[in-house]
């Protein structure tokens, strides 16, 4: 007998998210399964700067507004 929930992984909440190093926003998009979610990384799409969370895949990121910051810098080069 399989497991359902195994092999159709769900949506979790998706939401909205400001960089608390650049001040963009973006929308990030998270997937669980159950069984299968680990530690996975997201990165900011305009610095970089990485963010994490449990999930069975890494979570699809879209950039909503640019940074707010006035900067070019990427986050690891501070």
């Amino acid at each position: 007998m399989s497991n359902w929930t195994a092999t159709h992984p769900y949506k979790d909440k998706d939401w909205n998210q400001t960089c608390d190093y650049c001040g963009c926003v973006f929308r990030m998009e998270n997937q669980l399964q159950d069984g299968h979610n680990e530690s996975e990384e997201y990165y900011c799409p305009e610095c970089g700067k990485e963010f994490k969370i449990r999930a069975c895949i890494t979570p699809q990121v879209t950039l909503i507004s640019k940074r707010t910051d006035g900067k070019t810098d990427s986050y690891n080069n501070n």
